[in-house]
């Protein structure tokens, strides 16, 4: 299904907790980005429902059909592939592989894995920047015309502060084609077995290949450039495949030499399972197959404290730099150490189940709009929906996914920023229960474009939003004049109803006025 390939949204939970800004990333179009909160994130272009069902969203990686190999060929194909550079590779540990880094590492990600044919800025759909990891995924073939062309997915994982994790997975839909990786670097490459040890001015890059098992290494030189000659790591895989799928795990240490990580892979139902155990951290890393999922990450101490939960990776932009890390942590916070927010009421929502329930809602696609823990989403599905379920706290995914596992039911569960999702095809029903009216605040132009986007016509979209007709004793969301709804949704849709509710609360004494708003699309 289309919602399996794609992730991404936001839950905006607080008030307190919106409206801080992050600048747009050095060298990049403000054009591209869309206003979340105050925060700038990167919307995606438009994608075609063919790469929707090669499954856009999975994985990313960038390899490329090559012809007849000699030396005098290796500009050509160096084009083609997008090869990375130990210098590139070098200066991202060093700049971004701390906890907190002065600035945001979207440009030098950018500028390290995806400003060279066949890949482009645009092409990046999902990004994250964490304490423990920055993570990116880029994607290619994604227009119609190049419906034949090869579909290059392109996956950079930097576990800090200097292991990082290349993945490219490459499709051929014309025919099976023999395709090689390529790393450059300022002097020649000592290869042994699975191993090259790769030097620049600025220290050594160790890159291990730990997939596919039967590729092999070898050596080329490359053109002259502006800092000298550069050699090329080639690292070939098996040949007549309509799809090559490569991983590479790339050490940054310094000119006089450190510890390498030990690295070990497994693979269980086409997920490559990957143990990286450095002198600080101990990093557990699933790798799906491109359509089976974002994947996730644990990450422990040596002596085998837990720093970072199970949890999954991004499916789409996430607020980026110092500032989009520290509102994210906020957000993920409420959910952590057995806690539970105001809002989570721990069960579904009286007017949800009461509109499917009266047959009002028709079985069909389904999405939920700021998830939280899941309650409403593994109950539509209990229902025998079709459910993508987004929330951009990856600690209440992580609960949410338990409580579907639990339930016996199948939700595609997304980590992303609902004002910048990558695309998907439209829901027959949408559901929102606290994430309008915290996001109009700040954005209500971009929240409805995404409502557009994500409904077809003759869809319905029950909305929940904070009722201001009351005033408040305790706990109580932010709040929405009717005239403010009216005014944000009626160009798009009809309403079928706009009338007074109560939100359900941690606390069941507790219940503040909300709207109860049926809307279906024109």
């Amino acid at each position: 299904m289309e919602t399996d390939r794609f992730c991404v949204v936001q839950r905006l939970q607080h008030r307190a907790k919106v409206g801080l800004g992050t600048a747009v990333p050095d060298g990049v179009n403000s054009a591209q980005f869309g206003s979340v909160n105050g925060l700038t994130a990167r919307i995606p272009s438009r994608r075609s429902a063919v790469l929707l069902l090669r499954g856009l969203l999975a994985t990313a990686f960038a390899l490329v059909p090559s012809t007849a190999v000699s030396p005098a060929q290796t500009p050509a194909f160096q084009e083609s592939v997008s090869p990375l550079r130990t210098a590139d590779l070098l200066k991202l540990a060093s700049e971004f592989g701390s906890a907190n880094p002065a600035r945001s590492a979207y440009s030098a990600v950018i500028t390290l894995a995806y400003e060279r044919a066949p890949f482009q800025p645009r092409d990046v759909v999902a990004f994250e920047e964490n304490p423990y990891f920055v993570y990116a995924l880029a994607a290619t073939g994604a227009s119609e015309e190049a419906e034949q062309a090869p579909h290059r997915f392109r996956r950079v994982i930097l576990l800090k502060p200097s292991t990082i994790v290349v993945e490219d997975t490459i499709q051929a839909p014309s025919s099976p084609q023999e395709f090689r990786w390529l790393l450059s670097s300022r002097t020649k490459p000592v290869v042994t077995k699975r191993t090259a040890r790769l030097v620049d001015q600025q220290g050594v890059v160790v890159c291990e290949t730990l997939f596919p098992g039967q590729a092999h290494s070898r050596v080329t030189p490359g053109t002259a450039g502006s800092s000298g000659a550069e050699h090329h790591l080639v690292v070939e895989g098996p040949s007549g495949t309509a799809e090559s799928r490569f991983v590479h795990v790339l050490q940054a240490l310094p000119l006089a030499g450190g510890s390498e990580a030990m690295t070990r892979m497994a693979t269980r139902d086409g997920s490559l399972h990957l143990s990286v155990s450095t002198d600080l951290r101990d990093f557990q890393v699933t790798l799906p197959p491109v359509g089976g999922g974002a994947g996730d990450i644990t990450v422990a101490d040596r002596r085998g404290k837990l720093l970072l939960p199970l949890r999954p990776f991004p499916s789409g932009i996430l607020p980026m730099g110092p500032e989009g890390m520290r509102l994210l942590d906020m957000w993920d916070s409420s959910y952590r150490g057995g806690h539970r927010p105001p809002w989570d009421a721990g069960r579904p929502s009286a007017e949800l189940k009461r509109v499917v329930e009266s047959g009002i809602i028709s079985r069909g696609r389904a999405v939920d709009l700021g998830c939280g823990t899941g309650t409403d989403a593994v109950y539509l599905a209990s229902k025998g929906f079709d459910v993508t379920a987004i929330d951009i706290a990856p600690t209440a995914l992580s609960l949410a996914q338990e409580r579907a596992r639990k339930a016996g039911v199948k939700v595609t569960w997304l980590l992303a920023d609902v004002l910048a999702l990558p695309p998907m095809q439209p829901f027959d029903f949408l559901f929102d229960r606290g994430c309008y009216h915290e996001v109009r605040l700040h954005n209500a132009k971009a929240y409805v474009e995404t409502v557009r986007k994500f409904s077809h016509p003759g869809s319905r979209f029950l909305l929940l939003a904070g009722n201001p007709n009351e005033l408040p004793l305790r706990y109580a969301p932010p709040q929405v004049a009717e005239e403010d709804i009216r005014s944000d949704f009626s160009a798009l849709f009809e309403f079928e109803w706009l009338r007074e509710t109560r939100f359900e609360t941690i606390n069941p004494a507790i219940k503040p006025l909300a709207w109860s708003v049926m809307l279906r699309r024109k």
